[in-house]
């Protein structure tokens, strides 16, 4: 049984039939099992924007289209309600995790999957390196 916070997340992933791995992660660890996915999110001209990003990576706010941006609250998963951007780059890897209502909770999931399950589009998001 998931404490509250991360059963909501592992429901919207049944639901949604996907095949996603659900792990706490042991006391003291704070290294996700693979590559992390960031979610930032910004009031874009009076509009709710996430940016899924690589956690390693910074959000470019200037490719986020917008003409005023701020940051804002991230909206519960799975976003519903705002606009979705997941960053191309993410789209290569067979698995991408993150936080799943805890820090010590984290999904990973396919990111095609994940652009279904979020609504998303796909963007370039990152500062360049």
């Amino acid at each position: 049984m998931w404490p509250p916070t991360v059963e909501v997340i592992a429901a919207v992933f049944r639901a949604a039939g996907a095949d996603a791995r659900l792990e706490e992660l042991p006391p003291g660890e704070d290294e996700l099992p693979g590559l992390g996915v960031r979610v930032e999110a910004f009031d874009c001209d009076g509009r709710v924007v996430v940016a899924l990003v690589p956690a390693d990576r910074d959000v470019d706010v200037r490719k986020l289209g917008c003409d005023s941006v701020s940051p804002a609250d991230v909206p519960p998963f799975p976003f519903t309600g705002s606009k979705v951007v997941l960053d191309s780059s993410l789209l290569p890897e067979p698995t991408v995790w993150l936080e799943a209502g805890s820090e010590r909770h984290v999904v990973g999931v396919a990111p095609s999957q994940l652009l279904q399950i979020v609504d998303a589009q796909t963007g370039d998001l990152v500062v360049e390196a």
